[in-house]
């Protein structure tokens, strides 16, 4: 192992028990499962973000604790919706408001290759982009950001973003519970 494989290994494990934490925090406290599946979700669209972030994975595990709990599994995929629709709707919003300005700053500058990715894909699939992107784990926390700053429509934002909310969310939720 060299330094710098030490160095992410050493970040991998620090991430992972973070994560770890959340769920045992969790387990523990179920109540706190809806704010968690919502935070989750909406995360899974911020830009960066959503890439570090195992938003899918810590959803099914939550969902899976908060079953065992007796949540009532209709409000945990109520939260996983509004929280997938928020999050793309503010990470649509941003880019919006902020245009390509914003993808000078940090962490954006950061990386380019994926806005890159994500105009590609918006240029390939048009608004069904927002609908596939939501299911693809690198372009689902850039496509929002990206549609929105190539000026596509809200309501075909919306309406692609809902539709696709309600596809995504049983898919997170119903295999936990």
């Amino acid at each position: 192992i060299t330094a710098t494989d030490s160095c992410c290994w050493h970040e991998d494990k620090t991430m992972t028990s973070f994560f770890a934490g959340i769920v045992d925090f969790i387990g523990g406290h179920p109540h706190y499962a809806l704010t968690a599946i919502f935070l989750l979700a909406l995360s899974e669209a911020i830009p960066v973000i959503g890439t570090i972030v195992p938003g899918s994975t810590l959803i099914i595990g939550i969902c899976a604790l908060a079953s065992s709990a007796h949540l009532n599994p209709w409000l945990l995929l109520g939260a996983a919706i509004v929280g997938a629709i928020f999050g793309d709707g503010l990470s649509f919003w941003l880019g919006r408001r902020y245009h390509r300005e914003i993808l000078l700053r940090w962490p954006l500058n950061r990386y380019p290759q994926f806005i890159d990715r994500s105009e590609a894909f918006i240029k390939t699939y048009g608004g069904a982009s927002v609908f596939l992107a939501r299911f693809i784990a690198v372009v689902r926390a850039f496509v929002p950001l990206v549609a929105g700053i190539s000026g596509m429509s809200s309501r075909q934002f919306y309406a692609v973003n809902i539709l696709s909310a309600f596809a995504w969310a049983p898919a997170h939720v119903f295999p936990g519970v």
